[in-house]
């Protein structure tokens, strides 16, 4: 039987692993509730964080030579991104809708005739039948398309809208992005200091450095993917432009998605070669030829210079990271999912030469 000290230390326990239950609860309560509250800006406060990781060195020389303005600096930086996003988002969408609408008044006026599809494209394998019915059906004119088909035009034209939609989120997203980038850049001592106290205090490693490591990545794989898509996608729009390719802006952007996503631009640039050889003038389409076979091997060389440099784990983990952390959470996986990789890749590392952390 229990003495009486016996059982009041027991309650004591039990009282004391009660109030640490509660006081967990509510902790993870509030945590959650911030969660939630801060959820609709997590996107952009990531974005913000990515740009002002990647500019910070570019933050620090301006401000040495603005004699200590750290936030005319970070104002500076901020306004060149916004005045750069504004000129190509206006130029690309003002040529291309200018294209469309010349297209579709030609089309109204008559100008614009489908030919005929040759009888070679029934020997197409699987597809051929189809394909010659609708290029048939097409010659007689969208009209005939729209009320033969009317469930599918309708999901296509949603489908477009939807997409636009989507493409007019993301461009404000990026655009408070680059305003809370300021932001971070204005405060940079202070926020390097906090990223610096937030891993320590979730590692507390003397081996190594986690938040510079994860800043390095950051800048790398900016550079070498980010970077190098934007390069080479603009190479291949001014290509398309000189060249006089229709709706050069569409294709151009396309580029760019597909590099961001490692795809690369080939499907495009393949496109747009058959089109410029079988209409355009031979001169043309061989300047066109010659000038994109260097863009598109553009990467190739860009690549592992830009992710390799000063890189504190292997390239091949951080491309490893950007790729696998895309196809799990999207744009933003390509920088997570490239800096969680290297965090644990140097852990791995680390133990297994047998150190400490």
């Amino acid at each position: 039987m229990d003495s009486p000290e016996t059982k009041e230390i027991s309650n004591i326990k039990t009282r004391q692993i009660i109030h640490v239950a509660l006081q967990l609860l509510s902790l993870a309560f509030l945590l959650g509730w911030c969660f939630q509250i801060l959820a609709p800006f997590i996107n952009p406060i990531l974005w913000g964080a990515i740009l002002a990781v990647s500019l910070y060195p570019i933050h620090k020389k301006l401000k040495k030579k603005l004699k200590g303005k750290g936030v005319l600096a970070a104002v500076i930086i901020a306004a060149s991104i916004f005045i750069l996003l504004i000129v190509i988002g206006t130029w690309l969408g003002i040529k291309t809708g200018t294209e469309i609408n010349a297209e579709v008044s030609n089309y109204k006026e008559g100008k614009i005739k489908i030919p005929a599809p040759p009888a070679s494209v029934k020997e197409w394998p699987l597809i051929g039948d189809k394909a010659y019915q609708f290029w048939e059906q097409l010659t007689s004119g969208m009209d005939n398309i729209v009320q033969k088909y009317p469930d599918e035009v309708r999901t296509a034209a949603s489908y477009v809208l939807d997409l636009l939609a989507t493409a007019g989120k993301a461009f404000l997203i990026f655009a408070v992005s680059i305003i809370i980038c300021g932001v971070f850049l204005s405060y940079g001592d202070e926020s390097a200091t906090l990223a610096h106290n937030v891993f320590n205090r979730l590692i507390n490693s003397t081996k190594f450095d986690m938040a510079a490591i994860a800043a390095i990545t950051i800048r790398n794989v900016v550079r070498g993917i980010l970077g190098v898509a934007f390069i080479q996608s603009l190479c291949a729009g001014v290509g398309f432009v000189v060249a006089g390719i229709p709706y050069a802006g569409i294709w151009t952007l396309l580029c760019l998605i597909l590099a961001i996503i490692q795809i690369g631009i080939f499907p495009i640039v393949l496109g747009v070669l058959i089109y410029i050889w079988t209409t355009a003038h031979t001169t043309t389409a061989i300047l066109l030829t010659v000038w994109m076979i260097p863009v598109g091997l553009l990467d190739n060389i860009l690549k592992p210079l830009m992710m390799g440099k000063g890189a504190p784990v292997p390239i091949l983990v951080i491309f490893l990271g950007s790729l696998g952390g895309f196809i799990y959470s999207g744009i933003v996986g390509l920088f997570t999912g490239a800096v969680i990789l290297s965090l644990g890749y140097r852990l791995f590392d680390t133990w297994l030469k047998g150190s400490e952390i």
